[in-house]
């Protein structure tokens, strides 16, 4: 397994709670943090979302007043799970080196919600400053996933959202969003598992690709995520081949099995891959489907290990 290097080594570790009677009620309580956090940045959507529009009114185009506009909430989440819940976030030694103009692809393993807001710090401050993410189009429909994140998403365009019902829609939406999305400085999130890995989730994932692809012996190594998925990848991919600067990070999330407990290991795996190592040379959609599933069994066996050790 890789070195664990800590994200951030000089923070003063006595500012962090004691460890609670009840990790669980210490999760909540970190959840409603977070929810209230969520409620103040859509109030804050809101208020640039005039100053956009006055500018729009006024002059010529301006850069969006909401690129990076997710880095301080982000923060401040993060802040709630590694300090309430004593989680301590570490990271590979050889992180890519990125420039400000970059396009980033952010292909990673489906964190549950807990990781999720601390990893989304973490590339917001060791990569692209801004960030965007395909997510399913509940986000949206769903009132109570839209009040709580996807209007803010929505109106800060900061979400690519896809309908999972309908594959030739959802794969349209890819292609058009990300071309008009993925501008300088920004990184594209796609997790290509489509599901957090829930225990529940995860035996129902086993089953299906069993039966589906008995040869994949998938009980065997899938134990920390589902099973990756091709085609959203691939259309995003095709879709940005031509803008300059794009380059893809490879994620892993290695997160505390279970999500509440208190003092675990986060630690997160970032390497670049090259388009012709991911999606082969000429350039094929089943090659990518095999070279997904052998960059899966390495995030597993990265998640066994680092669960092994936290």
């Amino acid at each position: 397994m890789s070195e664990l290097v800590p994200h951030n080594p000089n923070s003063d570790l006595e500012l962090r709670r004691e460890a609670p009677l009840s990790p669980r009620l210490r999760w909540l309580e970190v959840v409603s943090k977070t929810a209230l956090e969520l409620y103040q940045a859509r109030y804050r959507v809101r208020l640039l979302t005039g100053i956009r529009d006055e500018k729009a009114r006024h002059g010529p185009y301006h850069p969006s007043v909401f690129h990076g506009f997710e880095r301080d909430p982000l923060a401040r989440i993060a802040g709630f799970v590694t300090e309430d819940m004593g989680w301590q976030i570490t990271h590979n030694p050889d992180l890519p080196q990125v420039r400000p103009d970059d396009r980033l692809v952010y292909m990673v393993n489906h964190p549950t919600l807990t990781a999720a807001f601390a990893w989304g710090h973490f590339m917001s401050e060791h990569f692209a400053e801004n960030m965007v993410a395909v997510v399913k189009s509940e986000f949206i429909t769903n009132p109570f996933f839209r009040f709580i994140l996807g209007d803010t998403m929505q109106k800060a365009e900061k979400g690519i959202f896809i309908d999972r019902g309908d594959r030739k829609k959802a794969l349209q939406t890819i292609s058009d969003e990300s071309i008009k999305l993925l501008t300088p400085g920004t990184g594209a999130i796609i997790m290509p598992d489509a599901h957090r890995p829930y225990p529940k989730r995860l035996r129902e994932e086993i089953r299906e690709w069993r039966e589906k692809f008995p040869h994949l012996d998938v009980e065997s190594w899938m134990t920390g995520t589902c099973f990756p998925r091709s085609d959203g990848l691939w259309a995003l991919a095709r879709a940005t081949a031509g803008l300059d600067r794009v380059r893809i990070l490879d994620c892993t999330v290695a997160e505390p099995r279970v999500t509440q407990q208190f003092g675990g290991l986060l630690h997160i795996d970032v390497r670049e891959i090259s388009r012709e190592e991911l999606f082969g040379d000429p350039e094929d959609l089943e090659y990518l489907r095999k070279k997904l599933v052998e960059l899966w069994m390495r995030k597993n066996e990265l998640i066994r290990g680092v669960r092994a050790e936290g």
